[in-house]
């Protein structure tokens, strides 16, 4: 997770503008005269790519995307954030996807676009969510029907993450070759970078750039590219705009097990579940124009795993590089940004103190504390010690931690039903589905009232009952019990000013009343309250707070008992379910050689996904995982690399025990 360089090297000129030490070079044109760097962004980027008559001829349900290499700033993607506010018709959705080696820490990111007053609603809105800490790869962030996917890494590195393979990665409409002068920075202008681009294109893509150097225009031209001079901005005599005319051919790199064939678009999708996963699916598909059925068992949304009265947003942070460390940090960024946009009135972000209450956690605490220093990350978390962790807290506390001032607690029922209040969404409640049955338009719901509904498409978000459709049942879904105790607050409890994270966890006191465990009971299905249990948290609270552990035991205790549903590494499942048979035997020679190249695709279910396996971080890992399935449906580009959606894929284990050999 540490980058020898994680931030750009700016040196501030007298007349305010960032140049890069690195490279020697002014990120944008002048601000004090005509020639500024935010026309030249419109005239080169915007213009050059004919943007204004584009995207006024769209429809409301369209998508268009623009790829950028070099982020910067993020003045270009302002101004077309601008222009796409002001010709876009509303419905229709902008992907900007943009990749930066060196990002510009948020300091310098809010002093140079200081520069811009003429942006300042879309700048103040980018600052709030640009991320605190910009570690490699693809970082999500929503603004209405925007959407920016900002990758950190080298170029063509960074580009080459996000391909899935073949037809499936050719979305880009328009290019914005932004960056360093070639002269200043030959080595981004690679062979390499030009091969991903063309493969990341739909025919017919258009580019700008406002450079003609040789090594621009050979790139371009052995890409595939036609290429037209036309005149420069400002004082630079040519420039080059054009189009992609011979897209290159893909061929497969890696056994393409993760990639369903092209699916039909959909217009109605069933979400089963009305859970945080099934609430997340339902609202990132409602706000992309699907019509979505929700089918909830119980009586209201959140009514199983999710019905907790409070609930911490938390995440295991790793000091090594990973698909779960890289997911766990991913999906906390999202996830804070996310409930502040959507669920303000039930979200408590007033810090959480993960505490370090063995030697082993203070070794990896360690670890992670250098990384966050490294990266200037205080805003996302930073290391405090017992005393200070006790001065945040407002109690005593026997170690310190990892401390996460934007983090906190939610309220668990009401940031579902609230994501689900949308024109687009249907929630049935007291609708259990008992059976997905395939037609030729797509599938058929059977309810165990006996009732049905067509749909489209359908995301199962069931939990642990996404094991009772024969669609799913091979998915390696373990149950596990949580307890969680709830006490009244009293005069020690009551100073407790934020989160308590460590073996179990506390809340601060909510309507005069704490929530404080859980356990954890591997394969336990059991909802009953269990005494014992009772006992099991307040003897973990006592090894954090054993004053308060102590009130609380004189009292009588409420609790809540619900079973999580959890994978076997512990990251969601999210994604297409494939034809389990055709999966087996397309693979069959991973079996012989689990690294084998097999050049073919399995048969997926047509408009089949699941949404789930999310243990007892589903508040954590729902958000993010959400919009993954919502691009899957939609076939736009993924709010992550292509390897991490790889292992979030519902298809992974079968490959994993295929390449063991195992099963079948």
């Amino acid at each position: 997770m540490t980058d020898k360089h994680p931030h750009a090297d700016i040196e501030w000129r007298d007349d305010g503008q960032p140049l890069s030490r690195a490279f020697d070079d002014i990120y944008f044109s002048s601000t004090s005269s005509e020639h500024n760097g935010l026309e030249e962004s419109r005239y080169v980027f915007l213009q050059q790519n004919e943007l204004p008559s584009r995207w006024a001829a769209l429809s409301g349900g369209d998508t268009f995307t623009v790829g950028e290499t070099g982020f910067g700033t993020g003045l270009n993607f302002l101004a077309a954030r601008e222009l796409w506010q002001q010709t876009a018709p509303a419905g229709a959705q902008l992907h900007f996807v943009s990749v930066e080696k060196y990002p510009l820490h948020p300091h310098d990111l809010a002093k140079a676009l200081a520069l811009w007053p003429q942006l300042q609603p879309f700048t103040a809105e980018l600052l709030r969510a640009y991320p605190p800490l910009l570690a490699a790869g693809a970082h999500r962030l929503q603004f209405g029907n925007v959407h920016l996917t900002l990758v950190i890494g080298e170029a063509s590195e960074a580009f080459r993450a996000l391909r899935l393979q073949r037809e499936r990665d050719r979305s880009v409409d328009a290019w914005f070759l932004d960056g360093f002068a070639p002269a200043k920075n030959p080595a981004m202008w690679s062979e390499a970078l030009f091969e991903n681009i063309s493969a990341l294109s739909k025919p017919g893509a258009s580019f700008a750039t406002f450079t003609c150097a040789g090594i621009v225009k050979r790139g371009l031209k052995g890409a595939g590219f036609a290429l037209e001079k036309v005149p420069g901005f400002g004082r630079k005599r040519e420039m080059l705009r054009g189009q992609l005319q011979q897209p290159a051919g893909t061929p497969y790199f890696t056994t393409p097990w993760h990639l369903p064939q092209s699916q039909p678009t959909p217009q109605a999708v069933a979400v089963i579940g009305a859970g945080i996963a099934g609430a997340s699916a339902a609202r990132a598909l409602a706000e992309r124009g699907y019509r979505v059925s929700v089918f909830e068992q119980g009586a209201a949304p959140g009514s199983g795993a999710s019905g907790n009265e409070q609930g911490i947003l938390y995440a295991k942070m790793s000091p090594k590089p990973g698909p779960n460390g890289d997911y766990n940090l991913h999906a906390l960024q999202f996830a804070l940004r996310y409930y502040r946009a959507k669920c303000p009135d039930a979200v408590h972000f007033h810090g959480l103190l993960q505490l370090a209450q063995s030697d082993r956690e203070q070794q990896l605490q360690a670890q992670v504390a250098n990384t966050l220093a490294h990266h200037r990350a205080d805003a996302l978390a930073r290391a405090v010690s017992n005393s200070e962790a006790g001065e945040i807290a407002g109690v005593a506390l026997p170690c310190g931690g990892l401390y996460f001032p934007a983090a906190g607690w939610l309220q668990p029922a009401q940031v579902c039903a609230t994501l689900l209040q949308h024109d687009n969404i249907q929630l049935h409640c007291n609708s259990k589905i008992d059976q997905l049955l395939e037609n030729k338009t797509g599938w058929l719901l059977r309810a165990a009232s006996g009732a049905t509904h067509s749909v489209d498409a359908v995301v199962v978000c069931a939990a642990n009952d996404i094991r009772t459709f024969s669609q799913t049942a091979p998915l390696p879904l373990r149950p596990i019990r949580g307890q969680v105790s709830g006490a009244a607050a009293g005069e020690r409890s009551r100073k407790l000013q934020t989160v308590l994270c460590g073996e179990g966890y506390i809340t601060p006191a909510f309507n005069g009343r704490h929530s404080f465990g859980a356990t954890f009971k591997l394969k336990d299905t059991d909802t009953a309250l269990r005494a014992e249990e009772q006992r099991e948290n307040l003897d973990t609270l006592a090894e954090l707070l054993p004053d308060v552990a102590a009130d609380f035991a004189a009292q009588h205790l409420s609790g809540r008992a619900a079973v999580r549903a959890a994978t076997p590494d512990y990251l969601p499942l999210a994604g297409p379910v494939p034809d389990w048979d055709s999966l087996a035997q397309t693979y069959a020679g991973l079996r012989k050689n689990r690294k084998a190249l097999i050049a073919a695709r399995a048969a997926y279910r047509p408009n089949l996904y699941v949404l789930g396996g999310m243990g007892s971080r589903g508040f954590t890992y729902a958000p993010l995982a959400a919009e993954l399935v919502a691009a899957w449906i939609s076939g736009e580009v993924l709010p992550v690399s292509a390897e991490l959606a790889k292992a979030l894929h519902p298809a992974r284990f079968a490959i994993r025990d295929l390449g063991r050999n195992r099963g079948g």
